[in-house]
């Protein structure tokens, strides 16, 4: 998923859940399928990602900020696609206040990446463009290039769609 070839993760992960399942392992199944579910959503199955979100919410426990903060950012970009934009900014909002206060950089900066999606699919461009900024600085503070690079073409699709 961070090279950004979400077709080729979406089997290695899917393997990685059911493997987890069938240990009745909880916890890394909750961040696996918040993993898989983003996946999904990328690859433009809504109806996937938006269940693969359900399931990990029933299982992360309350403290664990990874699963609780990714199944949210996922449904949120889902309800947005499907014009439910209420719903969307509340999830996306329970997103970011998870993770606020706790220095888990990459967390903050793919929350804001999808904050960002729910923003454009909302009509809202320059509130889109706010969250990539500063992801981006994240993302290049810590070196993540590939994420950099997606959130810089991110950032650059918007202001070349009309609008």
């Amino acid at each position: 998923m961070m090279a950004g070839h979400p077709a080729a993760a979406e089997p290695e992960l899917k393997k990685g859940c059911d493997a987890l399942r069938a240990m009745g392992e909880r916890g890394d199944l909750s961040s696996w399928l918040s993993v898989l579910a983003k996946a999904e959503y990328t690859l433009g199955h809504l109806d996937e990602a938006h269940q693969l979100t359900e399931e990990a919410e029933a299982l992360a426990v309350t403290d664990d900020l990874d699963p609780q903060a990714r199944w949210r950012a996922t449904r949120a970009m889902v309800l947005a696609q499907r014009g439910q934009f209420t719903a969307a900014r509340q999830l996306i909002g329970e997103a970011e206040a998870l993770i606020a206060p706790t220095s888990w950089a990459e967390l903050q900066a793919a929350v804001l990446v999808a904050k960002a999606e729910v923003s454009k699919l909302a009509g809202a461009p320059a509130e889109a463009a706010a969250s990539l900024r500063t992801a981006l600085r994240i993302y290049q503070d810590r070196r993540i290039v590939p994420l950099a690079d997606r959130t810089r073409a991110a950032l650059a699709s918007l202001s070349t769609e009309p609008g």
